[in-house]
């Protein structure tokens, strides 16, 4: 059975997190928990995982450290989602202040720094999944 997406009426947008880091998964999964505002549905440290749960679980957004063990992989991933999944909304989140790969944000609807205070990022991604 395929998981229906929110609607304005419904539930909140479901959230994936994939990054490398177990740490920064749950982190970024509590903080945005916390908000009340989006669904935090799966955690995946590498390409493979998220592609599977993205298959499972029908995300409406995707928060994407790039760096899946390598810029290379990142970028395949989100590079093939966003063939695969147009309608997916894909963020990409660093610990620089912009994109080492420029290129990438073509690909996804927005970019945060893991280097702000807590309360920027959730801001910042929760503005990205909530936007429309």
């Amino acid at each position: 059975m395929t998981p229906t997406p929110p609607t304005a009426l419904t539930a909140s947008p479901r959230v994936v997190i994939v990054d490398e880091d177990r740490r920064v998964q749950q982190s970024l999964a509590d903080l945005l928990r916390l908000t009340g505002r989006v669904n935090v549905i799966g955690r995946a440290g590498n390409v493979r995982t998220a592609l599977e749960i993205v298959e499972r679980e029908n995300p409406d957004v995707l928060i994407v450290d790039p760096h899946l063990p390598d810029l290379e992989a990142g970028a395949a991933l989100v590079s093939s989602l966003e063939r695969a999944r147009p309608s997916l909304r894909i963020v990409l989140a660093g610990w620089s202040v912009t994109p080492e790969q420029p290129e990438l944000l073509s690909s996804a609807c927005s970019y945060v720094s893991k280097n702000g205070s807590p309360e920027d990022f959730i801001s910042a991604v929760v503005d990205a999944c909530c936007s429309t």
